[in-house]
């Protein structure tokens, strides 16, 4: 099976979770961060939906910020998740790019039971928890994560 590291844009933070959630909502994406930055484009604005004193057949150079989506997925699922963005998009253009990888073991295991059991719209329950930064012992910190070498599940 093929893993592919996907990029989406999204011209505003708010568009990149909609898309996200419109994704995850069908396991068709693991998740992942929405980020986003100045950004500089080429557009040429004659088909586009802006005020028809702007369709001229030229090229701009269009600054804005910008947002992407990044996220993982499997071959299987990319005419869906496509589909999906598209639909969940406000641009003209959902730009949506596939970067084939090799994920190391822990991650393709991770991958695998995300998409395991699809099926049906779902929503995914949110934790009522936050995320807290903790102080780790240096002598615990190999033993933490997951091994791509050792037997499967195992900590290092």
């Amino acid at each position: 099976m093929q893993y592919y590291q996907v990029f989406i844009s999204a011209e505003q933070t708010a568009q990149g979770h909609r898309i996200l959630d419109a994704l995850m909502a069908k396991q068709l994406v693991l998740g992942g961060p929405v980020v986003g930055g100045p950004a500089k484009f080429l557009w040429n604005f004659t088909e586009s939906d802006v005020p028809a004193e702007m369709r001229e057949h030229k090229l701009f150079a269009l600054e804005q910020d910008y947002n992407f989506v990044i996220t993982y997925t499997r071959e299987d699922l990319k005419a869906e998740l496509i589909d999906v963005a598209e639909s969940a998009s406000l641009e003209e253009v959902c730009m949506i790019s596939f970067a084939p990888m090799e994920p190391n073991r822990s991650l393709k295991e991770l991958l695998d039971s995300t998409f395991e059991g699809r099926g049906g719209d779902v929503t995914p329950e949110p934790v009522d928890a936050v995320a807290a930064v903790t102080f780790v012992p240096k002598d615990v910190v190999p033993t933490r994560t997951k091994s791509s070498t050792g037997a499967p599940g195992a900590r290092r």
